[in-house]
């Protein structure tokens, strides 16, 4: 049978991670990024090339209509391919052999089960799909480089979906423009400006939406999830705000260098640093090679050579030995070194905050403090910029663009969020809390926050003001 040549095109960031093989692709992100389109093109030219069975499924699926079906119909209809592939209710049939099964996970897993000789598995709106049908269906697709396809828009980063192809691969994701590779895992998000056949309909649809609702836009357009933003203590509008504000307001970087540290301690967590001059975060890094003798020797030859005048550590797990190794180092700087432990009582329990509360009641720990207060920079930062309110710049924030990880950056602020409990005071969840939700500790964001504790004095710590000369 002569190979018929059909003219197709597909979004650029998605082309190449679909046509080369792995065990799981994995595409996911907001509407309109033709994400689907693109699997169903996939699909449609291997089965016109060489006779293969397709698995198309949903957790839900009572029908043809709650499939991918029309879609496919679509593609072969656009491909010219009706003399080729017979299309009718009992699914998809090609002239070589190729087929096409429509299965619902949850309508009839003990079919999904004798399924056999399965050369690529479509899940489509595989957000909704239990860690139960997961382990129903993976086990089943076992054919020799078979696929699972897995397409999606996420609803909630807990869904076993997320938690199952996303939330190991999230900081990979965040500073690799959203794509992650190994062995046997591809993973891409995609969103609407991936797509260069966005119709001009869904356009006005995605402005009229970010204007109106920016969190909601956030949702539906850029693919995040809606347990980022519904209790987010800093605002993602803030911080998108917050990028070069000085540039924006006319303030330059001046006064105080601080830097803040994460000398992380668990498994796959990044290490990172981050920097401030004045209100100005002027750098930062965050890397998972190495140990903690080689992140510490990092650290202090950035403060060494950047005129750094404080170092602000987090203090709890390998904190000690962060604090043993500058004892060591010696130097020509005169550089304070100070270890955050986020557990013990507020600063200045007794003093006020905003001339109201005392800090001992409005806040749990002195993470809690130290978060609000950057919380508040923020919204003030956004304030001055969006509504033309005046704000002394020192109660600012302004985030480099040049910083290198800065969508990181972007995104781990966005997550961190209120911790709810029957006491009133202001709790923000640990870096144990985000681990036991699947999103990977955020060393960037908890550096910024520290890079601004080198002012802050805990009255039940008297070390916490001690300068070590370097």
């Amino acid at each position: 049978m002569q190979s018929k040549k059909i003219r197709h095109e597909f979004p650029y960031k998605i082309k190449g991670p679909l046509f080369e093989p792995k065990r799981f692709k994995i595409f996911y992100g907001g509407r309109s990024s033709g994400k689907s389109n693109s699997v169903a093109r996939f699909l449609v030219l291997q089965a016109h090339k060489n006779p293969v069975r397709i698995l198309c499924t949903r957790e839900l699926q009572n029908s043809l209509k709650d499939s991918v079906w029309k879609l496919l119909s679509d593609v072969i209809h656009e491909f010219e391919l009706t003399d080729f592939f017979t299309i009718n209710k009992d699914g998809i049939h090609g002239r070589n052999g190729s087929e096409f099964i429509f299965i619902g996970l949850k309508n009839d897993p003990k079919k999904v089960k004798s399924t056999e000789s399965i050369d690529y598995c479509f899940c489509e709106e595989a957000e909704s799909i239990t860690e139960e049908s997961w382990d129903l269906l993976i086990p089943t697709i076992r054919k020799s480089n078979s696929e699972i396809i897995v397409v999606f828009n996420p609803s909630d980063e807990l869904d076993p979906t997320y938690q199952r192809f996303i939330a190991p691969f999230q900081s990979d994701l965040d500073s690799n423009d959203g794509i992650y590779l190994d062995d046997r895992h591809t993973v891409v998000k995609m969103n609407y400006a991936d797509n260069p056949f966005l119709p001009d309909e869904a356009i006005e649809e995605m402005r009229v939406c970010k204007v109106n609702d920016y969190k909601k836009y956030l949702h539906i357009w850029q693919g995040e999830v809606l347990a980022d933003y519904e209790d987010s203590v800093i605002d993602p509008l803030w911080v998108r705000a917050s990028i070069d504000a000085h540039i924006k307001l006319g303030f330059k970087p001046m006064g105080v260098r601080s830097l803040g540290y994460d000398c992380a301690d668990k498994g796959k967590d990044s290490k990172a640093f981050m920097v401030r001059h004045g209100s100005v975060i002027v750098d930062g890094k965050q890397w998972h090679d190495g140990d903690i003798s080689d992140a510490n020797d990092r650290v202090y030859e950035y403060a060494s050579g950047n005129r750094i005048d404080h170092i602000v550590y987090d203090a709890i797990g390998v904190g000690a030995a962060v604090k043993e190794y500058f004892r060591r180092m010696q130097g020509n700087n005169s550089i304070t070194v100070k270890g955050f432990v986020g557990s013990e009582a507020p600063h200045n329990p007794e003093g006020k905050y905003k001339e109201d509360r005392y800090n001992q009641d409005v806040f749990r720990n002195a993470r809690a403090q130290a978060f609000w207060h950057l919380r508040d920079r923020f919204e003030a930062t956004y304030q001055a910029i969006e509504k033309g309110d005046y704000v002394d710049p020192d109660k600012m924030i302004s985030l480099s663009s040049d910083i290198p990880d800065i969508k990181v950056l972007i995104s781990e602020l966005s997550r961190i969020q209120r911790k709810r409990s029957n006491n009133t005071s202001i709790q923000i969840e640990s870096k144990d809390d985000m681990a036991r939700r699947g999103m990977p500790s955020p060393g960037m964001a908890d550096s910024l926050m520290y890079c601004f504790q080198n002012k802050a004095v805990n009255v039940n710590n008297p070390e916490w003001n001690t300068p070590l000369n370097m």
